[in-house]
């Protein structure tokens, strides 16, 4: 009997902790590896959106990255959906940053020129876009390459 109540409160136990979400929002590590993915995949289109226009896009971020993904809608993945993705130009190429989804606290930022995630954000630190592209797509305030 204590082995059978035993079992029961560890499944109990188990389902709840895989329903919960972290309290601020970020991602656990399989979300993160998740999201670097298709956030590598989502900056390259923006990228490559960004390239054909005669100059920086004055529409909303939900817009551009509408417009930017209209060839493969999947790139535009519903597991961003849970996030805030912000789209930022700078001189024809594309950063994305992806925050909690009240814009508290970023998670990831990436630019579309380059083909690795650029920057992954482990500590709390605020939505803003922390990375600069220099001439050849050297993108300034990255992580290391490991």
């Amino acid at each position: 009997m204590k082995s059978t109540t035993w079992v029961g409160l560890v499944a109990v136990a188990l389902v709840l902790s895989a329903c919960v979400t972290a309290r601020d929002g970020a991602p656990d590590a399989q979300e993160r590896a998740r999201l670097s993915t298709k956030m590598v995949n989502l900056s390259s289109a923006v990228d490559t959106y960004f390239s054909d226009l005669p100059q920086a896009p004055s529409d909303k971020d939900s817009t551009i990255l509408r417009n930017a993904t209209q060839h493969d809608k999947r790139l535009l993945a519903p597991e961003f959906e849970p996030y805030l993705l912000k789209v930022q130009y700078q001189d024809g190429k594309a950063v994305l940053l992806l925050c909690t989804k009240d814009g508290a606290r970023a998670i990831m930022e990436d630019a579309g020129c380059s083909a690795r995630l650029d920057r992954q954000v482990m500590k709390a630190e605020p939505c803003q876009f922390m990375l600069r592209v220099a001439e050849g797509c050297r993108v300034e305030g990255a992580d290391p390459e490991v």
